[in-house]
């Protein structure tokens, strides 16, 4: 069985992180390792993962050096063949991994493995991206074009929704560390130059 590696940055987030790893811990998929990289937050969010008594979680330090470089360290200690990557205050339902190791059977010629998403917007509710260019659901294959999809919609890849094989990870360096914002953008698109994206 694939086994994944998922990365999370931690920094300030202590409200949220035990439900992100909750939603791990309860997918119906379970082959996989949690790495928490904590970024030097003043809350209680490092005691709480402390406090999670799962073998396969494990929390490393590497403070003041940015979401980017937080999630490229995590991948320089992860062990998994798939990398996925959750943000501290995002959550999965318990069908996420599942999908992503589907799609990577089913399109292995693929450099990046990803599912829809929703967005919660200020006012707590929740709404589908406006996607551009994908097949209405049910669908599920490769991206016609995702270019085309992230010029005329809402981006059809989101970092906490994503599963990259770590060897296509590691062909593109990882995250740039010298970009204020849009650093996963960046990375989608550079492995997009290169391979098909398989979406469902």
């Amino acid at each position: 069985m694939t086994a994944i590696s998922v990365i999370i940055p931690l920094l300030n987030k202590g409200p949220y992180i035990k439900r992100a790893i909750d939603s791990i811990l309860t997918q119906e998929y379970q082959n996989f390792e949690i790495i928490v990289v904590e970024g030097g937050s003043n809350d209680d969010g490092p005691d709480i993962v402390r406090s999670i008594t799962d073998s396969r979680i494990t929390l490393i330090n590497q403070p003041g050096k940015g979401v980017s470089e937080a999630r490229n360290f995590g991948v320089e200690t992860s062990k998994g063949s798939l990398l996925a990557f959750l943000d501290a205050d995002d959550e999965w339902l318990p069908r996420h991994l599942i999908t992503l190791i589907k799609l990577m059977e089913k399109f292995p010629e693929a450099g990046a493995y990803t599912t829809a998403y929703k967005i919660c917007t200020k006012n707590g509710k929740l709404r589908w991206p406006r996607y551009r260019s994908i097949p209405p659901p049910p669908w599920e294959g490769l991206l016609p074009n995702y270019f085309s999809s992230a010029a005329r919609g809402e981006y059809p890849i989101w970092t906490s929704a994503v599963g990259i094989p770590k060897k296509i990870f590691e062909e593109m360096r990882g995250f740039p560390i010298d970009a204020w914002w849009g650093e996963d953008a960046d990375l989608w698109g550079k492995i997009a130059l290169k391979y098909p994206i398989a979406f469902s």
